[in-house]
């Protein structure tokens, strides 16, 4: 396996993306205005992300033994993402998520082959992890999290976790030893505040650091992102875009360009936020979690004509 400075443990699914004029009521039919099929899986977007900025990574996952597994792989090979740790189950089909866009807003129905088609705790290899600088998860397999963080910790390289509102529904009881490994944590807005029992992401955010998470950064959609530590909370404002057309993997090119700015550029907290708000906003003018995902220069340019102070 070559050298990778990120791994990404988590979901790889096929996306099933119909663009509609409205969300259906029960027992309504409508015409779709679109059908198309797109690589996606919150880790799997995230570790695209970092990849289109030449961050050098890997993903540890399973797929299943049929020709959507191959597509996947293949892309992931597209994309110079490292594989070599990929299992492909055995009579397992590989996850397919049904997306609905409408006006750029997005409803998602999970497959449930994302709970079975997954590795097995034997399967997880400790040199998947040990050498690499940073482990993002997102937690869909808890058990198998449990076991990447304890290689992740004994070999002193970091944790950034995603959370999402499906994840936190299981409390904050169930999943604190996890969250209090974090080195950042990155949950969206719905489950940041069911976690922690609040009615504003402020109120999550402060609670989290004061449980002993050290940097909480909150995505917010068009209003940008929070970020909270021990010291200090601000607000990094979105840039502004006429062009809405899916907002489908906007989180997931978030936290790909921040791991990029911050652990492998270095830069600090608040400029990585605005990087990967620029990322994000380049990704939402294109229809699919990855087509939009920008390279460095797509970024650099977006932020010359955007931000007259970011270099």
């Amino acid at each position: 396996m070559k050298q990778v400075n990120i791994v990404g443990l988590g979901e790889v699914v096929l996306d099933w993306v119909t663009e509609v004029p409205h969300f259906p009521k029960p027992d309504e039919k409508i015409d779709a205005l679109s059908e198309n099929y797109f690589p996606g899986g919150v880790t799997a977007n995230y570790l695209v992300a970092l990849a289109r900025l030449e961050g050098r990574c890997g993903f540890i996952g399973a797929v299943g033994d049929d020709s959507y597994g191959d597509l996947l792989i293949d892309d992931f090979l597209k994309e110079n993402i490292d594989t070599s740790y990929i299992v492909r189950k055995r009579n397992r089909k590989t996850p397919v998520n049904f997306i609905f866009v409408t006006k750029g807003e997005k409803t998602i129905i999970q497959s449930p082959h994302m709970q079975t088609t997954k590795l097995d705790i034997e399967e997880l290899q400790e040199s998947s992890i040990a050498n690499s600088k940073l482990l993002h998860t997102t937690i869909i397999h808890q058990e198998l999290t449990e076991k990447a963080l304890e290689i992740a910790k004994n070999h002193e390289v970091k944790v950034s976790i995603d959370l999402e509102s499906q994840i936190a529904s299981r409390g904050w009881d169930k999943l604190k030893e996890i969250l209090l490994k974090a080195d950042v944590l990155l949950p969206n807005k719905e489950g940041v505040k069911f976690i922690t029992n609040s009615n504003t992401p402020q109120k999550a955010a402060k609670i989290l650091v004061k449980k002993g998470v050290p940097v909480v950064i909150i995505t917010l959609g068009k209003k940008g992102a929070l970020l909270t530590t021990n010291n200090y909370q601000k607000s990094i404002p979105a840039y502004h875009i006429e062009n809405l057309v899916d907002t489908t993997g906007a989180g997931d090119t978030f936290n790909g360009a921040f791991s990029f700015a911050y652990w492998i550029k270095e830069w600090d907290l608040e400029k990585s936020c605005r990087f990967a708000n620029a990322a994000a906003s380049l990704k939402i003018q294109k229809l699919g979690a990855r087509t939009g995902m920008p390279n460095n220069q797509e970024i650099y340019d977006f932020l010359k004509k955007n931000e007259d102070n970011f270099f």
